[in-house]
């Protein structure tokens, strides 16, 4: 159970990389606080980019604020892995159906989940993201039809899955006090988890994950940027991972720089709320190989 809990947290934490899409504040009355940014960035006559960087469970007041932002801009690229004939726009999540690991976690930490309260319905939405046949294409070819890590992520994070079932099952007998430190664990990783993935995931899975979106979102925008009216502002809104490779793409290609930064927080934890169970809960977390 402990492996299934931070592999779990891993995936649906918004990875930090070296520029901070992510940062946690301990204020002094104990509550920790985990934020994610967005970044505008501007180049003479050339269309606002805003890189949106967001964590995939948060406080409803979150998404709100986020979606005030995107629709105030003309075009949005989003995440959004889909089968090849499917739609480009996630599915309406429907409270009946077999849940993500996502939204498991989130319903036990009293989180939301990003596609229930983000508004994807507008014709300026694009998702720029690849398809999963060709995340799979990646995949055969990188570990020669080989059971692979992208594979066991692929499962973790299928509707109804084994291992959200598991979580289910455990959160349910869970005190207080647990719920409190697995919220305390989320918002401190976030301070180091620049080195997480690297040694949670191979690189080819890190390539599947990462790199190779984000040469989909680059074309994406290319399209974009090449029109003969292009618009007046982009907003690139993916999981905070991908945001600072994303941002040296369009720094190097197309001299922009950055010009704004906002900060929003998805989740807070109170360090006075750990019971004698939450705290050996921590420590176990904070002994693990995986860190």
């Amino acid at each position: 159970m402990t492996t299934l809990l931070l592999s779990a947290l891993v995936l649906l934490q918004p990875l930090q990389m070296s520029t901070g899409f992510v940062r946690t504040i301990d204020r002094t009355d104990g509550i920790a606080v985990s934020q994610t940014a967005s970044r505008r960035l501007s180049a003479p006559g050339k269309p606002d980019i805003w890189l949106v960087g967001v964590a995939h469970i948060g406080l409803k007041q979150y998404y709100s604020d986020i979606q005030s932002l995107l629709d105030g801009q003309d075009v949005v690229l989003f995440e959004g892995v889909r089968p090849r004939d499917g739609s480009g726009k996630p599915s309406k999540v429907d409270p009946k159906a077999p849940k993500q690991v996502y939204q498991t976690i989130g319903d036990f930490l009293g989180l939301d989940f990003q596609l229930a309260d983000i508004n994807y319905d507008h014709d300026n939405w694009l998702n720029s993201d690849l398809t999963l046949d060709e995340l799979d294409k990646l995949n055969k070819k990188t570990s020669n039809g080989k059971p692979s890590q992208f594979d066991t992520i692929k499962q973790m994070l299928s509707p109804g899955s084994e291992q959200s079932k598991m979580l289910g099952t455990f959160f349910k007998t869970a005190s207080p006090g647990v719920k409190e430190a697995l919220k305390i664990f989320l918002v401190d990783k976030l301070a180091k988890v620049d080195t997480v993935l690297a040694s949670f995931a191979d690189p080819a899975t890190i390539n599947i994950l990462l790199t190779a979106r984000n040469q989909s979102i680059s074309r994406t925008l290319d399209a974009e940027l090449a029109k003969p009216n292009p618009p007046k502002s982009i907003a690139i809104f993916y999981g905070a991972a991908h945001q600072s490779d994303v941002k040296k793409t369009i720094v190097a290609k197309y001299g922009y720089h950055e010009v704004e930064q906002r900060w929003f927080t998805f989740a807070t934890a109170d360090r006075h709320k750990l019971d004698d169970a939450g705290r050996q809960f921590l420590k176990m977390f904070s002994t693990a190989k995986l860190f």
